[in-house]
């Protein structure tokens, strides 16, 4: 039951940080694909929407670590 809740306390961010990315990405290309003139403020907008997102997965990560050890 423990490995079950390890998997699931890390699976369940991570899925939700793999669906925000992709929604980030296309809306990205969304908005490029509209103002392609605008394409390095879009770009460096992506990138940084991207790094927050994939930020909870990473505490996710280290909170199913620290779980796991206590």
């Amino acid at each position: 039951m423990e490995q079950m809740a390890f998997g699931l306390t890390y699976a369940v961010p991570a899925f939700g940080a793999a669906i925000s990315i992709a929604v980030i990405g296309y809306s990205a290309m969304n908005a490029a694909g509209r103002n392609p003139e605008k394409i390095n403020d879009i770009r460096t907008l992506m990138i940084t929407a991207i790094v927050f997102a994939d930020s909870l997965a990473i505490i996710a990560l280290i909170v199913a670590i620290v779980g796991k050890l206590l």
